[in-house]
C-alpha cells in the first residue's frame, strides 16, 4: 500500500472518530443528521482528490491534493475539539444529575 493510501485512510479515520464521537455526545436525530452531512462535506475532497491522483499519475506535483490534505487536517482537529468539549460538556451534566 502506498503512502497517499496509508495517509488518506488515517486522515479519514479521524475525520470519522471526532463526528462519532460528537454524534454519541449529542444523541439527537436532527443534529445527527447535520452532523453526517458534515462529515461528508469535511471527507469528500480528500477522497475524490486522492481517487483521482491514483488514476491519473501527474508528473508534478499535485497541490489539489494538498491543499485537500491539510483542509481535511484543520476540519478534522476543529471537529475533535469540539467533540472533546461536547464530551466534557455531556459528563458534567451527567456528574451534576447524580449528585443531586
Amino acid at each position: 500500500m502506498s503512502n497517499l493510501v496509508t495517509l488518506t485512510i488515517a486522515s479519514e479515520a479521524f475525520l470519522l472518530l471526532s463526528f462519532i464521537i460528537m454524534i454519541l455526545s449529542i444523541r439527537n436525530p436532527k443534529w445527527n443528521v447535520l452532523l453526517v452531512i458534515l462529515l461528508i462535506i469535511g471527507g469528500a475532497p480528500l477522497l475524490y482528490l486522492a481517487i483521482d491522483h491514483v488514476k491519473s499519475d501527474y508528473m508534478d506535483a499535485n497541490i489539489g491534493l494538498g491543499l485537500a490534505f491539510m483542509f481535511t487536517w484543520i476540519y478534522s482537529v476543529v471537529a475533535f475539539i469540539i467533540a472533546i468539549i461536547l464530551l466534557v460538556k455531556k459528563k458534567r451534566n451527567h456528574n451534576s444529575s447524580n449528585g443531586l
